[in-house]
């Protein structure tokens, strides 16, 4: 039987209600959902639909405990025993919406234009009225991440169709955006999606494994880390060396990885790429541009000439020797497999090492679609972490080269197949022009006003009232805003299937093991000692 909370009271709209609740002791909690029956005009008659709703403030008074009274009474009171029926509990609940059926037998969720009546009962929404309410059909690719916040049972789908919209997963740092984000990779996965990952700190570099460590039955061969040579060592058996060959690297990201500014020292080398590409197109390693430097120098006459020479041979030596140049490349068509994860592994790298390549990659990823590449006419949903680093404006410190394909992507992506996810602490510090692209925003907790205040802007629908509940989500907790849910709610990620590579380290052990240690050494100094 559905619980009745009480009566609708004082004054309503189609929007919001309030409702007393009858009895204190099966009060709701915040973020409970709520249903009433409001009368709808459909048409030209008028019918009675149940109306879905989510509590969003609870308050409690009795008037025997308010301002006026002083504290000694108020203590007095307590002792002789206050009657319990002059408590009153009033809750503030917002209206979500109803679900309305056509003729051809189609559903869509309608908010309703007429508001519900004073003293219509209002009950706690049943799980088989959430669960429809929120339900989408097989061909939106239904993404099942979440679970309501007090309701384990009632799973929340997101849909994977509407991915194209792009998205942004916003949140402060260790609340759960990358173990949310690798969630949504698993079910894409599963449904045979093409993912990239442009992964700045190892963070799903194991999804090939269940949460214990032991090989995952099934994302055990779906996942790819590609580790460009000067990245952090990284020994794991499903780890390919990420290659690039310098005759694709543009003239003005050559220049930027070399350190080469001068406009005399630039000259000389765009001579001499241009010589290299005209004899051997694009057949030529650093090792080819530093020989000809050398050759050209050595019949250099005049010795300003051979200094410039010299300076640009030298940047180009000290480039190699971080290792980002290889004799050969990575073909761009091994992002595109199906059913697979290519993760691009940037631990350890320079953060203007790290922008040069992810714009290369993404350019390369880019042009392929451009061009309508037959192996890549597959969608391919990329994912960002560390976003601000790349997606920032140039006077705010963003990515040099990256920033521009993301924001080409972000405008442009969609109708080529290129299906892009955000993922930041720093909102404030992603370009409006991206940010405001992702129609769809998973948000954890953020407390930050400027942030905030960043992803108000970015859409609109993300409510005065959603953007109040953002400091009080605890880890895990995310707000879903956009085409991607029905209408805004609030889930719990569910547990991910494959072990996450963000942990917290467990200072306390940490800690406990340091101790142990010193004590070890501490009785081995003393022992030599007696």
């Amino acid at each position: 039987m559905t619980l009745v909370y009480g009566p609708v009271i004082g004054q309503t709209s189609p929007s919001f209600f309030d409702f007393a609740v009858a009895d204190p002791e099966v009060r709701p909690s915040n973020y409970e959902y709520v249903q009433i029956e409001v009368e709808e005009m459909l048409g030209e008659r008028r019918k009675r639909v149940t109306v879905l709703g989510q509590v969003k403030a609870i308050y409690s008074s009795h008037p025997f405990y308010d301002a006026r009274t002083s504290p000694e009474a108020m203590w007095k009171q307590r002792q002789l025993g206050v009657a319990e029926d002059l408590l009153q509990t009033i809750a503030k609940a917002k209206i979500l919406g109803y679900i309305h059926r056509s003729e051809d037998g189609g559903r869509e969720i309608r908010r309703p234009r007429t508001p519900p009546l004073p003293g219509t009962p209002v009950y706690r929404a049943s799980d088989e009225l959430i669960v429809e309410f929120f339900r989408l059909p097989e061909r939106d690719l239904p993404l099942v991440v979440g679970h309501l916040l007090h309701r384990p049972g009632v799973k929340i789908p997101i849909s994977g169709r509407e991915l194209h919209r792009h998205t942004a997963i916003l949140a402060m740092t260790r609340y759960g955006k990358s173990y949310f984000a690798g969630k949504v990779m698993e079910e894409l996965l599963k449904r045979g999606a093409t993912i990239l990952t442009i992964d700045v700190h190892g963070d799903y570099v194991n999804m090939v494994n269940r949460p214990d460590g032991v090989a995952h039955d099934f994302f055990r061969d779906k996942v790819t880390v590609y580790r460009p040579e000067g990245a952090e060592a990284l020994a794991l058996p499903h780890v390919k060396p990420l290659r690039l060959a310098v005759a694709s690297c543009g003239f003005t990201e050559l220049c930027s990885l070399a350190r080469i500014q001068g406009d005399l020292q630039m000259i000389v080398l765009r001579n001499v790429l241009r010589e290299l590409r005209e004899e051997r197109g694009g057949n030529y390693g650093l090792e080819d541009v530093i020989e000809r430097l050398e050759e050209r120098m050595g019949g250099e006459e005049r010795a300003a000439e051979r200094v410039r020479f010299f300076n640009v041979i030298r940047r180009l030596e000290d480039l190699r020797t971080r290792r980002i140049f290889s004799d050969y490349e990575t073909p761009v068509r091994e992002f595109f497999r199906p059913m697979h994860l290519s993760d691009i592994f940037l631990s350890g790298l320079p953060s203007g090492v790290q922008d040069v390549l992810v714009g290369l990659i993404l350019r390369k990823v880019f042009d392929a679609k451009f061009r309508k590449e037959p192996w890549a006419r597959l969608p391919l949903f990329i994912f960002v972490e560390e976003a601000h680093r790349f997606a920032a404006p140039p006077e705010m410190g963003g990515g040099r080269f990256s920033r521009d394909i993301l924001a080409r992507i972000a405008a442009e992506g969609s109708k080529f197949g290129l299906f892009l996810t955000i993922i930041s602490q720093r909102p404030r510090r992603i370009d409006p022009d991206i940010l405001s692209n992702c129609s769809n925003l998973a948000v954890l907790r953020v407390v930050n006003r400027g942030d905030q205040a960043m992803i108000q802007a970015a859409s609109e629908s993300f409510s005065e009232d959603l953007l109040e509940d953002l400091p009080a989500l605890d880890q895990g907790e995310v707000v879903l805003v956009g085409p991607f849910v029905s209408v805004p709610v609030m889930i719990r990620t569910m547990e991910r299937e494959t072990q996450h590579g963000g942990r917290t380290p467990d200072i306390y052990r940490l800690l406990q093991e340091a101790r142990a240690e010193a004590e070890e050494e501490r009785e081995r100094r003393r022992s030599k000692i007696y």
